[in-house]
């Protein structure tokens, strides 16, 4: 049974001598790792000299190179902890905050080890240890719930006894109200675009659900992306509907203007505090747009008790994109894998069931002619669709019927994994193909709609971000 976690973000609002010491404290991580990092270059290149044949030359394209050759590193978080227990930044901070920035290390290297088994078999390039951070620079502080004391609604996180005499204030960081202080599992205390925020790292008890006795499995959403039509979604039902994009075509826009405006004359690493509010301003921009339309996909599939949720989506088709700048522009910003991975983690709360297919030849393909759907680099010779797209979201059938180009693209979608899931689709016909609702997740979405829905599930409790439902174990998202 998988365990739910959320993390909460939370900008922080310190005092003035709160800000100084929190600065230096993660001035202090950031060093730490930096150590750690030099302790494990060191002792891996101490490990080398001591071997045979470990440095080499070789040939890239034609140049004569040489190097040391790829091995595992076998440093350990343990060894670094042992290693680095004396040292000024380590002893700067509580004990448990400093061994969680070096457990970060010991993941890195993890991960490098990782790297280094898929290097031999050709699946990746070769890897490189962890690189230093910026001297001086900023990096998180992290508290487990047991170097955390609460008390009258705020936590008191420890402080390390070479740096408690030194404090001008007492050091509180207070709970949100929406927040039961029994569900903290962790606290961390991180920099971002010349702000300090707080991440609120929870456990409130849910767990996954696997099958919503309340949702019928037979029935599904399928919702294709795009740029002006962000998300379109079509049904078994026989409904359709329209998430609109151009107001984060709009946001995305402004921004690059304003990212174009400060940095004119300037090099291409020059950054400033007015850039960091720029980015900061489109970040919240589009994880707000990315929670709302989450959430109203869900929404939709418990108000119309539907189990199945499919999303159309091709892995790395965003990367290199050749559609030109301005499309780039509007197209590859969209954050739509962003999307997918928050609908991941709100799907299982409420049991639906989330496929991610590929969406090869679903818009050029005619759904209502019953096209055959290849594969990408499976496509047979001579193969034609039978209808056309003859304007910006227009399609015509063989039959000369006009329909929504995005929305015979999401039935395409459907119909792709309609056998595995067993849903039918004798209801999505030409009416529901051609009239799409609009939504504007922004300006014309009641509230009332994310909040005044019923749950689906036994008790008929309001849904909302924290929904009551029956606890049984999780089911995975599913790949296609």
């Amino acid at each position: 049974m998988s365990q739910l976690y959320r993390t909460i973000p939370v900008r922080a609002k310190f005092t003035d001598e709160e800000k100084v010491f929190w600065l230096d404290q993660c001035q202090h991580a950031n060093s730490l790792i930096n150590s750690a990092i030099y302790h494990t270059r060191q002792t891996h290149y101490a490990r080398l000299q001591g071997m045979d044949n470990a440095y080499a030359t070789y040939w890239r394209g034609d140049e004569l190179r040489c190097g040391w050759k790829t091995y595992k590193c076998s440093t350990t978080y343990p060894e670094l902890d042992k290693a680095l227990k004396d040292s000024s930044h380590y002893k700067a901070m509580a004990a448990q905050a400093a061994q969680q920035t070096l457990k970060f290390v010991g993941e890195s290297i993890a991960s490098y080890n990782g790297l280094v088994n898929a290097y031999y078999k050709g699946e990746v390039n070769k890897p490189s240890l962890p690189k230093y951070r910026k001297k001086g620079g900023l990096s998180a502080v992290t508290f487990p719930r047991q170097a955390l004391n609460y008390k009258n609604g705020y936590f008191y996180p420890s402080i390390s006894r070479d740096t408690k005499p030194h404090l001008l204030t007492e050091i509180a960081l207070p709970l949100p109200e929406f927040i039961d202080s029994d569900w903290i599992k962790e606290v961390t205390i991180r920099p971002y675009l010349g702000e300090l925020w707080i991440d609120w790292v929870l456990d409130d008890g849910k767990q996954p659900i696997e099958c919503n006795p309340s949702l019928d499995y037979t029935q599904a959403w399928s919702y294709d992306h795009g740029g002006s039509n962000w998300l379109t979604g079509v049904s078994t039902l026989g409904k359709s509907l329209i998430i609109d994009g151009r107001k984060l075509k709009s946001m995305n826009q402004g921004y690059c203007r304003l990212v174009a405006k400060y940095k004119q004359g300037k090099s291409d690493f020059y950054w400033d505090r007015n850039l960091d509010r720029v980015q900061r301003k489109r970040n919240n921009q589009m994880r707000d747009a990315i929670n709302k339309a989450a959430r109203f996909i869900v929404n939709r599939c418990l108000k119309d008790r539907v189990g199945n949720l499919v999303i159309g989506w091709n892995e790395g088709q965003k990367i290199g994109s050749g559609m030109g700048k301005r499309n780039n522009q509007n197209f590859v910003v969209i954050p739509s894998g962003r999307l997918i991975e928050r609908l991941k983690q709100l799907c299982p709360e409420y049991g639906i069931m989330l496929t991610i297919t590929e969406e090869s030849y679903t818009s050029k393909a005619s759904f209502l002619d019953d096209d055959f759907l290849p594969k990408y680099g499976e496509k047979p010779d001579g193969w034609q669709s039978s209808g056309e797209r003859i304007a910006r979201g227009l399609y015509r059938t063989a039959k000369g019927f006009l329909i929504n180009a995005d929305c015979n693209g999401a039935a395409n979608i459907l119909k792709k994994v309609a056998s595995q899931l067993g849903v039918s689709l004798v209801k999505l016909g030409r009416v529901a193909l051609t009239l799409p609702h609009r939504y504007c997740l922004f300006n014309r979405l009641k509230n009332t709609f994310r909040t005044k829905l019923r749950s689906v599930a036994s008790g008929g409790t309001a849904l909302g971000g924290f929904a009551d439902l029956k606890q049984v174990p999780s089911h995975r998202a599913t790949t296609i």
